[in-house]
């Protein structure tokens, strides 16, 4: 057995290439190595903490978490707007992804992947005995917890609100044996889906401050079979672009779910979203949700809360307006009121 010294976790501001991951599902399979941030790279490290077990070792449930109701493709309009069922839509999520190896070091074959550390390193959540807590436990969603506000403090504003998100990974079995308890908290890029990479060069940090870069605004969608009003039945990607570029989607911000267990009817959670989307649309637009639902051409788009999101503890979901892909935006919709889209 290795000792814990052997699975040294990368530094704070040190950048990790390579993959697969995707946001919120344990990095079990990506192979990760240090790289300087100058290089293209996939993760930023922003921080690092000690993992908290309980005194009796007891870690929280080691199954994998599932998939969930991903962000339904028209999941639009209230009462009376055409709208889609809950689809699961992909979200490109591979699952179970990770830092397998030692950083710089190869692929581990260690099934938890994970990047191994030092004991007692910093973040104060605590340590004790037992197993590698299992990803759906209350050691990882305290973790993640703190690596989320710590995203938000590196980047200069609420992640949710951008196109990047946090990557959270384990040290590996062999590493947790001998020693190690040392969580990793990197922030990444979003690719199309708002839920896998995206690699890139260059920091992240104060990418959200007063709008900046990395602000999510407008969206392109792209997915498989349209209703007759041209609007997609199921998404397959939600391509972050700049409003001057073609798109027909635009966020207009993020709501969070009651606490409590994940919704198990997803057309129950998908009209509850939609519901809470829909009337900040009708904010985004100028317009009272009753205006709103007069006009035909603007709808609503969600996506997020799957539940591997649920269950590290985040609820949040993005909402957009959508128009139809018969019509091709290349502004903001912003304040449109009751004018007609813009030609």
């Amino acid at each position: 057995m290795l000792p814990s010294a052997a699975f040294q976790p990368p530094d704070v501001g040190q950048c990790l290439a390579g993959g697969p991951f995707s946001a919120f599902e344990r990095p079990d399979k990506a192979v990760l190595v240090e790289t300087n941030c100058t290089n293209a790279h996939t993760i930023e490290v922003v921080a690092t903490g000690t993992l908290a077990t309980t005194a009796n070792g007891d870690s929280g449930s080691s199954g994998q978490p599932g998939g969930g109701a991903n962000g339904q493709a028209n999941g639009n309009g209230a009462s009376g707007q055409p709208g889609a069922d809950a689809s699961g839509q992909p979200n490109g999520q591979s699952s179970g992804n990770g830092l397998s190896g030692q950083p710089g070091g190869g692929a581990s074959e260690q099934p938890s992947g994970g990047v191994g550390g030092q004991p007692g390193g910093g973040g104060g959540l605590g340590q004790g005995g037992g197993g590698l807590p299992g990803w759906d436990s209350d050691a990882v969603r305290a973790a993640f917890a703190v690596c989320s506000q710590r995203v938000g403090e590196f980047v200069g504003g609420d992640w949710h609100a951008g196109k990047v998100f946090p990557f959270l990974t384990l040290p590996s079995s062999s590493a947790w044996s001998g020693g190690a308890r040392t969580y990793v908290c990197g922030v990444a890029e979003a690719s199309d889906d708002l839920f896998a990479p995206k690699e890139r060069t260059g920091s992240l940090q104060g990418s959200l401050k007063d709008a900046g870069p990395m602000a999510l605004t407008c969206v392109d969608l792209d997915g498989g079979e349209l209703t007759a009003d041209g609007f997609y039945k199921s998404v397959d990607a939600v391509m972050p672009v700049g409003c001057s570029e073609a798109h027909d989607t635009e966020f207009v911000g993020v709501w969070t779910a009651p606490a409590g267990a994940f919704p198990v009817d997803a057309q129950a959670l998908n009209a509850t979203v939609s519901k809470a989307c829909f009337t900040l649309v009708a904010g985004f637009l100028g317009l009272s949700e009753l205006q709103l639902f007069e006009r035909k051409d603007i709808y609503t788009f969600w996506d997020g809360l799957t539940q591997a999101q649920w269950q590290l503890g985040d609820r949040v979901a993005h909402c957009f307006l959508n128009v139809s892909t018969a019509k091709t935006l290349h502004k903001s919709l912003k304040g449109l009121g009751t004018n007609p889209l813009p030609a």
